[in-house]
């Protein structure tokens, strides 16, 4: 493990200068920011995306050589965020809080290595020329957010790599229920026509329930689970989908002059929260069996086999900022370039804009009607 480790420090020196290189977004070589030298990153013969069996995976108490590294991690006293650090960081915050961290705190651990990794594939300036024009398109935004917002450029953005669990696993749902089927009656009402009590008649909808049970099977394949808290949930689903397809082995080199995170969450957790995803694919699968018009499923149970994971990391560029006391995360998906980020909303704009719209109606009204 030493050696392997030398010759990782070894690939990641400038072979004309001597300096340390790093990773170049959207490109298979590692970069001299010194005398602007590359150096190829050698990949091995490609090989196929392959996830692993989950049960012997957590039966593994220890980490075996072969499938662990060394990595210098700080933990953020404020968030929690465990995170590795590039080579060279002298003082730094957290890329979650903004916090600062206390580097005198940080220490060598031994940490799983992930098996798969999404290098990224978009640099610090086009993350900014994202975030530029998803700050356009903010409506609704208190006027002294956008102010303090704009303060916010690339070197604001931290490039982070978030550890993901990738589940593959078949179900069979068992379930009982009702069907329903739409039928029209003739119903007769009485209503006054002209100062006179007329009776009328018109078509109503009724529902006639059947009680159904039955059986459905789904196949899932690289069901998404963040394995920290450190990122907010609803941000990180929104983050997806990922270019899976572009996920390469596992290789330190595109991790040079980046920071990642360590998982939190562990295989068995991650797998309750993929379960949470699965269910509304489930729950479809199951309408569509029961048919008809309406359906109402009263009991269903799960059955998961064949489980299989995936340790992946995925390329974020990551920044936040304070309003009002309340901190908000903006993320960058580094593989497609798409912004998700949390913001607050003007009161006071969203009532202009609706007492502006009913005024605009009225007015409407009044030329129609003249």
């Amino acid at each position: 493990m030493e050696e392997k480790n030398a010759d990782i420090n070894l690939s990641l020196q400038c072979i004309n200068c001597g300096a340390v290189l790093y990773y170049e977004p959207g490109t298979s070589y590692l970069k001299c920011n010194y005398c602007g030298t590359s150096n190829e990153i050698e990949r091995s013969q490609k090989e196929d995306v392959r996830s692993l069996d989950f049960d012997e995976f957590v039966e593994s108490t220890a980490i075996p050589p072969k499938d662990g590294m060394e990595a210098f991690v700080v933990q953020c006293k404020n968030c929690g965020a465990n995170t590795t650090l590039p080579a060279g960081i002298t003082s730094d915050t957290c890329a979650f809080c903004d916090s600062p961290l206390i580097l005198s705190m940080a220490h060598n651990e031994r940490i799983l290595k992930p098996h798969y990794i999404l290098p990224f594939l978009l640099n610090d300036l086009e993350a900014e020329k994202r975030f530029r024009q998803w700050l356009g398109n903010l409506w609704f935004a208190p006027n002294a957010l956008i102010k303090n917002v704009k303060q916010i450029h690339r070197d604001h953005f931290k490039g982070m790599y978030l550890p993901h669990w990738a589940y593959d696993t078949k179900t069979k749902t068992t379930y009982q229920g009702q069907r329903g089927t739409y039928y029209w009656v003739t119903e007769r009402y009485t209503t006054v026509e002209n100062g006179q009590r007329v009776t009328r008649s018109r078509q109503v909808r009724r529902t006639r329930w059947h009680s159904v049970y039955g059986q459905v099977s789904c196949t899932f394949k690289d069901v998404l689970v963040l394995a920290s808290h450190s990122l907010s949930r609803k941000v990180a689903d929104r983050l997806e989908p990922w270019q899976l397809a572009k996920l390469q082995v596992f290789d330190e080199r595109y991790m040079s002059g980046f920071r990642s995170e360590t998982y939190s969450i562990d295989a068995r957790q991650g797998l309750e929260l993929a379960k949470v995803k699965m269910e509304s694919t489930i729950i479809g699968a199951v309408r569509r069996d029961i048919g008809g018009d309406e359906q109402l499923i009263n009991h269903h149970e799960n059955q998961y086999s064949n489980i299989k994971l995936k340790y992946n990391l995925f390329p974020i560029w990551i920044s936040s900022f304070k309003f009002k006391g309340k901190l908000y995360q903006i993320a960058i998906n580094a593989s497609t370039g798409e912004v998700i980020g949390e913001r607050p909303y003007s009161i006071a704009k969203i009532v202009f804009a609706i007492i502006g719209f009913l005024i605009l109606m009225a007015i409407l009204y009044v030329l129609l009607q003249g």
